[in-house]
């Protein structure tokens, strides 16, 4: 998962976790003619789909395509193997004391759980 300050405004959210797929192993199955790269820095960019804005893969290199984990629809079977640019994650990417869970929306039942060392 990528933490630095590129990734987490491409998504919103605390940053990227991406799957890397040797090229390969990947072929597309739809939506490649639907493909738009924005360069957001001279040495970064984002390729979505241009109909509905999802992220899509990133050709970048000879060896690898680069999936959004979030854009998949099956499960994985794997967890987040390295957090990069952690040093720079926002500091707001962290939970506070007697921070709640819940299954799913805040208006439903709260999930018990083991709390977790804030992060510094």
């Amino acid at each position: 998962m990528c933490h630095c300050s590129n990734c987490r405004k491409a998504s919103g959210g605390t940053g990227n976790t991406i799957v890397i797929v040797p090229r390969e192993r990947f072929r597309w199955l739809s939506g490649e003619d639907h493909r738009i790269t924005y360069a957001l820095r001279p040495t970064y960019s984002i390729t979505r789909c241009k109909t509905c804005g999802t992220p899509l893969p990133a050709e970048e290199d000879e060896r690898n395509v680069y999936l959004t984990a979030g854009t998949l629809d099956d499960p994985l079977g794997a967890g987040t193997i390295a957090h990069i640019f952690y040093g720079s994650r926002a500091d707001w990417e962290r939970d506070c004391a007697g921070v709640r869970y819940f299954a799913e929306r805040s208006s439903g039942p709260e999930l018990e759980r083991e709390r977790e060392r804030e992060r510094s």
